[in-house]
């Protein structure tokens, strides 16, 4: 194109052609040295942010205009399903530490120290006596299993009761906490003796037969003392909680925690008396 063809073009062409080349010359210049339009282009990209913005307004709207129509209903449903991962994630926690408890009550009532002359026989509690008047349990083990009426049956922290039925694989416990259940026991600081019986429910004992002259003290540990032999000597009755002196008799009414756990006896070991060794005589 020579020079006066190109005059002849329109303005407007000629406009175009001249920025096209004086483009391609910045464009060029700007490859072989970009540090000397690096401020140009710092202060053009700074000058099109507010731009860039308006051009993200409309996708903004949408989102916003979307999440406002989500109807009351689908969140409600989605907080009832939340709420229900939620407990039942807590119902798993709680069966963790239930186990957790089980195996250390476990390893505790197998550590238990017995005479030489008992074994210990774990057994399970399976059911409750039909008289909810009753403090009496049933067990798994039975007279297959060497279960006798009149064993007794202790935790890791003390006595429970006596067996008082036996089935073939069942029995039946009545515990220490039942009314017409008693246990001759003694005072371990001082040796006094006495007599502890239930209140028909699983948290007290009665100490019976103990003169007001007696020192008898909150906190005293009772002990079996085997007197009768129903019960060996030695294990855990319970501690004094209460003591009160009455002036209707000479006794002093006294309450006992016990030291057995009533209310968690999933697991309970049976006292077995060891098989006495008999010796035949030597004939000659």
């Amino acid at each position: 194109m020579t020079p006066s063809m190109f005059a002849r073009q329109p303005l407007s062409l000629r406009m175009i052609a001249i920025a096209l080349v004086a483009a391609v010359i910045l464009m060029w210049m700007d490859y072989k040295n970009p540090a000397w339009f690096a401020p140009i282009r710092h202060t053009s990209q700074a000058a099109l942010q507010p731009i860039y913005e308006l051009s993200l307004l409309p996708s903004q709207a949408t989102h916003w205009a979307s999440g406002r129509t989500v109807s009351k209903e689908a969140l409600r449903r989605e907080n009832v399903q939340l709420k229900a991962q939620l407990l039942h994630a807590d119902a798993k926690l709680q069966q963790q530490d239930y186990i957790v408890a089980e195996n250390t009550r476990l390893q505790a009532m197998l550590s238990t120290t017995i005479p030489e002359q008992f074994t210990l026989h774990l057994a399970q509690t399976i059911g409750t006596d039909t008289n909810p008047l009753k403090q009496i349990v049933v067990l798994n083990k039975g007279a297959q299993d060497g279960v006798k009426v009149g064993q007794t049956v202790i935790d890791e922290s003390g006595i429970l009761g006596q067996i008082i039925t036996v089935y073939p694989n069942t029995s039946r416990l009545m515990l220490i906490t039942d009314e017409q259940q008693s246990v001759a026991v003694m005072v371990k600081r001082t040796g006094q003796r006495g007599i502890v019986t239930g209140k028909g429910i699983p948290t007290a004992l009665r100490l019976n037969y103990v003169f007001k002259s007696s020192d008898i003290r909150v906190g005293d540990e009772l002990i079996s003392s085997g007197l009768g032999g129903r019960m060996p000597a030695g294990y855990q009755v319970g501690r004094i909680a209460r003591v009160k002196d009455t002036q209707a008799d000479n006794f002093r009414s006294i309450e006992v925690t016990p030291a057995a756990n009533f209310m968690n006896n999933a697991y309970v070991l049976i006292l077995q008396p060891k098989p006495v060794a008999t010796t035949e005589p030597v004939t000659e």
